[in-house]
């Protein structure tokens, strides 16, 4: 979506000999960006699911069953701060490939 709006900007950098990695570099940051604070907010979350759900209400209620301890919560974190991150990098790419053509 970024790419579509600012097609313009990326029009007139071609037209002034800018390469192909100093267009895309910014809409790469700005994927970066997004993705990470998406990661963050999610892990973010988990934190919180895992403090006042399972630790609080499930852990009440079934204590015969062992719950996931904080160690599954920071690496499912840092999977969807990863799987984020490189599906944002792709996606932007694809999207720029559109405006980057000769």
């Amino acid at each position: 979506l970024a790419a579509f709006a600012r097609r313009r900007e990326v029009g007139i950098m071609r037209l002034v000999g800018a390469s192909k990695f100093s267009i895309r570099l910014p809409f790469l940051i700005e994927a970066l960006v997004a993705a990470l604070v998406g990661g963050v907010l999610a892990t973010g979350a988990l934190v919180a699911i895992k403090v006042w759900l399972v630790d609080g209400v499930l852990a009440q209620s079934f204590s015969f069953t062992p719950f996931f301890g904080w160690g599954v919560v920071w690496l499912a974190g840092g999977v969807v701060a990863l799987v984020g991150v490189t599906l944002s990098m792709v996606t932007a790419t694809f999207a720029l490939r559109r405006f980057l053509k000769v």
